[in-house]
């Protein structure tokens, strides 16, 4: 892991720890989202290390369609989810006011909280924060302990 805990390895790989035989499809997707949510994490986490105010989280794309990842996310970052109210346009909107800082139309990104409308999508379960919480270091520790096969793995590969 790199100094600020963040898990910076191009030679990891995914893995399903604690599966039983009754956890299923649905389970293991459900597990997917928690693991890109968990490394997400890891990024948020260094820059609230760094003191950066960081009060809600700002989700655009496809993702932020979903009620479910929305709530993983809130609950996983202990923060509440905003999403631009046009949400199929985000990206486009996005391209847009970069154009328009880039070529002086605009004097700088910050013009985007005056011309994007944001509505509060979720708002973290204390309940599931506190899970996730826990959770959160298990994956770190299941991280670290598997670090090492990584560059075996990538040897046989």
């Amino acid at each position: 892991m790199c100094p600020t805990g963040l898990i910076w390895n191009p030679l990891a790989r995914g893995a399903f720890v604690g599966l039983t035989m009754a956890h299923g499809r649905a389970e293991m997707a459900r597990a997917v989202l928690e693991g890109v949510a968990f490394n997400l994490k890891s990024i948020l986490d260094a820059f609230l290390e760094q003191g950066a105010p960081i009060q809600a989280m700002r989700l655009i794309g496809g993702g932020a369609r979903s009620a479910l990842w929305r709530q993983i996310l809130a609950d996983v970052y202990g923060l509440p989810i905003l999403r631009p109210a046009l949400v199929a346009e985000a990206t486009s909107l996005g391209a847009a006011i970069a154009g328009g800082v880039g070529v002086g139309l605009f004097p700088d990104f910050r013009v985007a909280r005056t011309i994007v409308a944001v509505e509060e999508a979720e708002r973290p379960d204390p309940a599931h924060v506190e899970r996730y919480a826990a959770l959160y270091d298990l994956f770190r520790h299941t991280y670290t302990a598997l670090e090492p096969m990584f560059n075996q793995l990538e040897d046989h590969l």
